[in-house]
C-alpha cells in the first residue's frame, strides 16, 4: 500500500465516522431542542427530564440503525484487507 492509498482510506474512514454518527447526533439534537422548548414554555427547569428523554431515544435510533452500523463498518473493514492484499 502506497501513501495514497493510506490517505484514501483515512479519509474515507472519517466520512464513514460522520455518516454513522449522523442518525444519533440528529436525533439528541432534535430531541434537546424540543425538550428544551418545552421547559421553557412550562418553566419546568429539571436536569433529568431532557437527559433521561435523550438517552431514550438515542437508544431508539441505535436499536433501529445497528444493521447499517455494523454493515458499514464490515464492508470497509473488508475494503482494507482487500487493499493489505494488493
Amino acid at each position: 500500500m502506497n501513501n495514497a492509498v493510506i490517505a484514501h482510506l483515512g479519509v474515507e474512514l472519517l466520512w464513514i465516522v460522520v455518516w454513522l454518527s449522523l442518525p444519533t447526533v440528529a436525533a439528541a439534537s432534535i430531541v434537546g431542542v424540543l425538550i428544551s422548548l418545552i421547559q421553557a414554555v412550562t418553566q419546568i427547569q429539571d436536569q433529568t427530564v431532557p437527559f433521561l428523554i435523550k438517552l431514550v431515544v438515542v437508544s431508539i435510533v441505535l436499536v433501529m440503525t445497528y444493521n447499517w452500523m455494523g454493515n458499514s463498518l464490515i464492508n470497509y473493514t473488508n475494503l482494507i484487507f482487500q487493499q493489505i492484499n494488493r
